[in-house]
This record gives structure tokens, C-alpha cells and sequence, in this order.
């Protein structure tokens, strides 16, 4: 790896992002002690704006809740992100700066793929840099999504990046008749896919994990109502990993940790992949 062009805290970055007016630049935002947590590009102060947004309280969920909660931990802990500008282009240059961040996501992988990164995308931005994936764009080129239904293509995304089984366990609350939860008629034993829907339905609505938290089963990933699919709510009652806060409407209710449901769900998912999403 080639030097940064620059390393530093907010304030230091903001000057230095100042001085670069015009021009488009990669950058990585790192954990205290320098671990990369995220690569993005943009121009003007988009590196800082990922910030911002952690401080801000969201009435819907952020475009991308891993790199939110991983923020909002480093500022719930004292601590500070350092900022790294990696390379700088001119506007003529934009096709550049896309590749090369898209070669650093390829080299630091994401979190889902055995890395480090809360990247979502895989680096095939648009040419601001700054706009999220457009639902539509979402389904046309993601494998597996289905290009007629780009809610569903979203929610399917969201699902890829926390875990990959075989049946669907997020659907749009638009798409789906939300029925009361129900323990299971049959025996269930806890599974992945019932720890996945707990973690991504956290993910999305910023809770942090521990013994006594509340999950809604509800939530919003880039501008889509999501909710945890009947039947993985009621498997996951049903094989004691989460009790449920029952509610009048059904999208309303939510799912609480006690503290051995919480340490079977972290056994289930891996304490360091958790960590590694901001949620503990």
C-alpha cells in the first residue's frame, strides 16, 4: 500500500479537504486504532458527512446501518475516527477514482466476504460519489435479486451482507400481510437464520446487543419498510432466542434479549463479527 496523502482527526481532515476544492478523492475511515472500517470516495466534505450522520437521531434508518453503528460506537466509547485520504482526482479523472476505490474494497473485502469493511456495495458507484445505489440499479445488477421487485432486491441485499441461508427472513412490509407472532405449533431449535433476521433487524434500528435489549421487528433500510418474515419470528419465539413485546399491530412488536438468549445469540453469530457491525 501506497502512503495516504493525508492522515488525520475531523478538524485536521476538514482543513485539508478545504485546500481540495474541485477534485474528487478515495478515502478511509478507521477505527481508533487504525483499523479500516470503511472506503468510500466523493468530493468536497462527503468523508466527513458519514459523522455527521452518526450524530444525527434518525426517525428512519441510516443507507448504511453496519458503518452507522460502527460510528456511533467509536463516539459512545470516547473515541475518535482518523480520516485518510488515499488519492485525489480531477473531475475528468472521475472513471479513475471509481476504480481505485473499488480496488480497495476488493483488497480489504467486506465483513459478509471474511474482511473488514462495512462497504455495502462493491465499489460500482455513480459519478458523485455521494447518492446511495438507486433502488432500481439495486436490482439490475445484483445476482440472485430480482430485477421486477426492487424492495425486495434491496431487503435481499441487506440480508446478503448480514448472512446468506437459503430462505428469505427480511420481506417488505408493503409485500407482506404481517400476522401476530405465534410460537411455532412444532419444536424449533435456535438457527441461523432466526440469529440472522435478530442481527439485521438490530443493525437497522441501531440497537446495541446485551442482556435486556429490545429488537423491533420492524425497521427501514434505505428508504424500504422491512420486517422480520412470520415465520422466522415465530420459529425464533418458538426455540426461546428472543421473548416477544407483543403489540395491537404486528409490525409494532419487538423481540427482547435475556441474558442467556443474548449469549446464545452471539455463540450463534460470532462475538467478533459483531463487533466488527458496531452492535456490542
Amino acid at each position: 500500500m501506497t502512503e495516504p496523502l493525508f492522515e488525520g482527526g475531523r478538524d485536521d481532515a476538514d482543513r485539508f479537504l478545504a485546500t481540495q476544492r474541485g477534485l474528487y478523492y478515495v478515502y478511509l475511515l478507521c477505527r481508533p486504532d487504525g483499523r479500516i472500517f470503511y472506503v468510500g470516495k466523493g468530493t468536497k466534505r462527503r468523508a466527513l458527512e458519514h459523522e455527521a450522520e452518526a450524530r444525527r437521531p434518525h426517525t428512519v434508518g441510516p443507507q448504511n446501518p453496519f458503518k452507522t453503528n460502527v460510528i456511533r460506537k467509536i463516539l459512545r466509547q470516547g473515541g475518535a475516527i482518523t480520516y485518510r485520504i488515499d488519492s485525489i482526482y480531477a473531475e475528468a479523472e472521475q472513471l479513475r477514482c471509481l476504480e481505485r476505490e473499488a480496488e480497495l474494497i476488493g483488497l480489504y473485502k467486506r465483513l459478509h466476504e471474511g474482511g473488514i469493511l462495512t462497504n455495502l456495495a462493491g465499489g460500482v458507484g455513480n459519478l458523485s460519489g455521494a447518492a446511495p445505489f438507486s433502488l432500481e440499479r439495486h436490482a439490475a445488477t445484483l445476482s440472485g435479486e430480482p430485477e421486477d421487485n426492487p424492495e425486495r432486491a434491496v431487503l435481499n441485499r441487506f440480508a446478503q451482507s448480514v448472512g446468506v441461508v437459503k430462505s428469505v427472513y427480511l420481506k417488505p412490509a408493503s409485500q407482506l400481510l404481517v400476522r401476530k407472532t405465534h410460537p411455532h405449533s412444532q419444536p424449533r431449535s435456535p438457527s441461523p437464520r432466526c440469529a440472522y433476521a435478530l442481527v439485521a433487524a438490530a443493525a437497522a434500528n441501531g440497537v446495541v446487543l446485551k442482556p435486556g435489549a429490545i429488537i423491533p421487528r420492524s425497521f427501514v433500510f434505505q428508504d424500504v419498510e422491512g420486517v422480520i418474515e412470520n415465520g422466522v419470528a415465530s420459529d425464533l419465539v418458538k426455540a426461546d432466542m428472543a421473548e416477544l413485546i407483543s403489540a395491537p399491530d404486528p409490525s409494532d412488536e419487538s423481540f427482547r434479549l435475556n441474558e442467556r438468549q443474548f449469549n446464545a445469540l452471539v455463540s450463534l453469530y460470532g462475538r467478533e463479527k459483531l463487533s466488527a457491525l458496531g452492535l456490542l
